[in-house]
């Protein structure tokens, strides 16, 4: 990826950042998460991490956190059967594959992965319902 198109990945996400981390940090409504089949949405906790901190966890916790982030914005208000949720899995998969693509190298490493995924999210629209 080149440096100017980088640069202007972090300049969208940071214009962004403000409304996504408020969106997020409300997470989806405990209403949408009362099906057993939704259970891999819960346990994410790389909210406020760095994309380092995001590399070196989980598969379940990276996926539960996009699931957190898509749910809370592109996805909000679109959760209301289970082949919804499925729908949401496969876009946070594709979400948690994105972030691991544009962030393989090590100068991202220090960027909050927040910043980086609503760059991704505001770039896109392979991720919303």
């Amino acid at each position: 990826m080149k440096k100017g198109c980088l640069f202007l990945i972090l300049i969208v996400g940071g214009l962004f950042a403000v409304f996504f981390l408020q969106a997020i940090l409300s997470g989806p409504s405990a209403a949408s998460k009362s099906t057993s089949d939704t259970m891999w949405v819960e346990g994410g906790n790389l909210h406020k991490a760095t994309v380092s901190e995001w590399k070196n966890a989980n598969q379940q916790n990276r996926l539960a956190t996009a699931a957190d982030w898509l749910s809370a914005t592109k996805w909000k208000g679109h959760l209301n059967s289970p082949t919804d949720f499925e729908r949401l899995k496969v876009k946070s998969q594709l979400l948690v594959d994105a972030l691991a693509e544009a962030s393989s190298g090590n100068s991202l490493d220090s960027l909050a992965v927040n910043e980086l995924a609503a760059s991704l999210m505001t770039i896109s629209n392979d991720y919303g319902p």
